[in-house]
């Protein structure tokens, strides 16, 4: 089996486990989610970008957010375009 496809198929069990446990009131730390309207920030003294790490590509068209347990084949999500509304300042 390819690679890709096992990192996939974890990243999706991974939102489904974070929305059992959003269902169960058991929610994920707002802290590491980057501030402004992306799910990334520049770190410029490194020179790199630091993606959310409940952000997660499911495949060719699918996303997910663990923070939200919500997988999604919206544009705007695959563009890495927040959904989730936290740290906007």
């Amino acid at each position: 089996m390819n690679k890709m496809y096992l990192h996939w198929a974890k990243n999706l069990i991974s939102v489904v486990y974070s929305k059992l446990l959003l269902l169960f009131g058991i929610s994920h730390s707002k802290s590491v989610i980057p501030k402004g309207e992306y799910c990334y920030s520049f770190n410029l003294k490194d020179v790199a970008i630091i993606s959310c790490p409940y952000y997660k590509p499911l495949g060719k068209e699918l996303n997910g957010c663990k923070y939200l347990g919500v997988i999604t084949d919206d544009s705007i999500f695959y563009d890495m375009c927040k959904i989730c509304n936290e740290n906007l300042d």
